[in-house]
Protein backbone atom coordinates (compact mmCIF):
# COMPACT_ATOMS: atom_id res chain seq x y z
CA UNK A 1 0.00 0.00 0.00
CA UNK A 2 1.17 3.44 -0.68
CA UNK A 3 1.78 5.97 1.36
CA UNK A 4 -0.40 9.02 0.63
CA UNK A 5 1.90 12.49 0.78
CA UNK A 6 -0.27 14.90 -1.07
CA UNK A 7 -1.51 16.15 2.95
CA UNK A 8 1.50 16.63 3.90
CA UNK A 9 2.51 20.39 4.62
CA UNK A 10 5.14 22.58 3.60
CA UNK A 11 6.85 24.52 6.06
CA UNK A 12 7.77 27.40 4.43
CA UNK A 13 7.45 30.47 7.01
CA UNK A 14 7.75 33.91 7.59
CA UNK A 15 8.46 35.91 11.02
CA UNK A 16 6.82 39.28 11.45
CA UNK A 17 7.40 41.98 13.93
CA UNK A 18 5.62 44.85 15.32
CA UNK A 19 5.92 47.57 17.92
CA UNK A 20 2.49 47.25 18.77
CA UNK A 21 -0.11 44.40 18.44
CA UNK A 22 -0.90 45.31 15.01
CA UNK A 23 0.98 46.62 11.94
CA UNK A 24 3.22 43.64 11.54
CA UNK A 25 6.24 43.45 8.65
CA UNK A 26 7.63 40.64 7.55
CA UNK A 27 11.47 40.29 8.34
CA UNK A 28 12.90 39.60 5.31
CA UNK A 29 15.86 37.56 3.61
CA UNK A 30 14.77 35.73 6.88
CA UNK A 31 17.06 32.61 6.34
CA UNK A 32 15.52 29.91 9.14
CA UNK A 33 14.35 30.66 12.74
CA UNK A 34 12.57 28.14 15.31
CA UNK A 35 9.52 27.31 16.08
CA UNK A 36 8.62 28.37 19.76
CA UNK A 37 8.73 25.49 22.17
CA UNK A 38 5.52 24.45 23.85
CA UNK A 39 6.54 22.34 26.94
CA UNK A 40 4.65 21.95 29.81
CA UNK A 41 5.72 22.39 33.27
CA UNK A 42 5.05 19.32 35.32
CA UNK A 43 5.91 18.34 39.24
CA UNK A 44 6.51 14.91 40.35
CA UNK A 45 3.58 14.39 42.98
CA UNK A 46 4.59 10.54 43.84
CA UNK A 47 3.23 9.34 47.28
CA UNK A 48 4.90 7.08 49.05
CA UNK A 49 2.92 4.36 48.62
CA UNK A 50 3.28 5.01 44.81
CA UNK A 51 4.14 2.00 42.52
CA UNK A 52 5.13 4.29 39.74
CA UNK A 53 6.22 8.10 39.30
CA UNK A 54 3.25 10.22 39.05
CA UNK A 55 3.76 14.17 37.34
CA UNK A 56 0.88 16.26 37.38
CA UNK A 57 0.70 19.31 35.42
CA UNK A 58 1.78 23.06 36.52
CA UNK A 59 -0.11 26.42 35.69
CA UNK A 60 3.32 28.00 35.18
CA UNK A 61 4.91 28.79 31.72
CA UNK A 62 9.08 28.40 31.68
CA UNK A 63 11.13 30.80 29.60
CA UNK A 64 11.12 29.75 26.65
CA UNK A 65 13.69 31.62 23.04
CA UNK A 66 13.65 31.25 19.80
CA UNK A 67 17.01 31.98 17.39
CA UNK A 68 16.46 33.17 13.71
CA UNK A 69 19.01 34.47 10.76
CA UNK A 70 18.26 36.47 8.05
CA UNK A 71 20.95 38.52 5.22
CA UNK A 72 21.15 42.21 6.41
CA UNK A 73 19.95 45.19 4.04
CA UNK A 74 21.65 48.10 6.40
CA UNK A 75 18.27 50.06 3.96
CA UNK A 76 15.80 47.53 5.64
CA UNK A 77 13.42 49.70 7.88
CA UNK A 78 12.54 45.97 9.40
CA UNK A 79 16.28 45.56 9.80
CA UNK A 80 16.60 48.63 11.35
CA UNK A 81 14.14 48.18 13.86
CA UNK A 82 15.49 44.67 14.76
CA UNK A 83 18.73 46.35 15.58
CA UNK A 84 16.78 49.40 17.75
CA UNK A 85 15.18 46.92 19.97
CA UNK A 86 17.91 44.83 20.42
CA UNK A 87 20.20 48.23 21.28
CA UNK A 88 17.24 49.58 23.89
CA UNK A 89 16.09 46.27 25.19
CA UNK A 90 12.64 46.66 23.77
CA UNK A 91 10.53 44.25 23.91
CA UNK A 92 8.16 43.71 20.49
CA UNK A 93 5.56 42.22 19.06
CA UNK A 94 6.23 38.72 16.49
CA UNK A 95 3.93 36.64 14.67
CA UNK A 96 5.60 33.58 12.96
CA UNK A 97 3.35 32.52 10.11
CA UNK A 98 3.38 29.41 8.18
CA UNK A 99 1.87 29.79 4.64
CA UNK A 100 0.05 26.25 4.31
CA UNK A 101 -0.57 25.34 8.08
CA UNK A 102 -2.17 28.61 9.40
CA UNK A 103 -3.05 26.04 12.14
CA UNK A 104 0.74 25.72 13.77
CA UNK A 105 1.32 29.58 13.28
CA UNK A 106 2.07 31.45 17.13
CA UNK A 107 2.13 35.00 18.20
CA UNK A 108 3.95 36.40 21.12
CA UNK A 109 5.68 39.15 22.40
CA UNK A 110 9.30 39.01 23.17
CA UNK A 111 12.88 40.82 23.39
CA UNK A 112 15.92 40.06 20.98
CA UNK A 113 18.41 39.43 23.99
CA UNK A 114 21.54 38.25 21.14
CA UNK A 115 21.66 40.03 17.78
CA UNK A 116 25.63 38.80 15.84
CA UNK A 117 26.81 39.72 12.64
CA UNK A 118 27.83 36.97 10.84
CA UNK A 119 31.17 37.77 8.40
CA UNK A 120 32.67 34.27 8.66
CA UNK A 121 32.57 32.93 4.53
CA UNK A 122 33.75 35.92 2.56
CA UNK A 123 31.73 34.77 -0.74
CA UNK A 124 28.32 34.88 1.03
CA UNK A 125 26.51 38.57 2.41
CA UNK A 126 26.46 39.38 5.57
CA UNK A 127 24.19 37.23 8.26
CA UNK A 128 22.63 38.85 11.74
CA UNK A 129 21.90 35.96 14.01
CA UNK A 130 19.71 36.63 16.79
CA UNK A 131 18.10 34.68 20.08
CA UNK A 132 14.20 36.23 21.00
CA UNK A 133 13.09 35.86 24.41
CA UNK A 134 9.60 35.16 24.79
CA UNK A 135 7.55 37.17 27.00
CA UNK A 136 4.42 36.84 26.93
CA UNK A 137 2.32 33.66 26.58
CA UNK A 138 2.31 31.97 22.63
CA UNK A 139 -0.84 32.27 21.20
CA UNK A 140 -2.21 30.43 18.39
CA UNK A 141 -2.99 33.38 15.31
Amino acid sequence: MAKVVENLADSFFTLNVSTRDDDYQKVEHLQKCDHPSEEKTTDEVTATDDNRTIKAVVNFKEESEIEFEYVLDLEDSTHQLLQTSFESGTELFWQLKYVSAPSESRQFKGMIVKLTADNSDTKKKIRKTGTITITSDLTKI
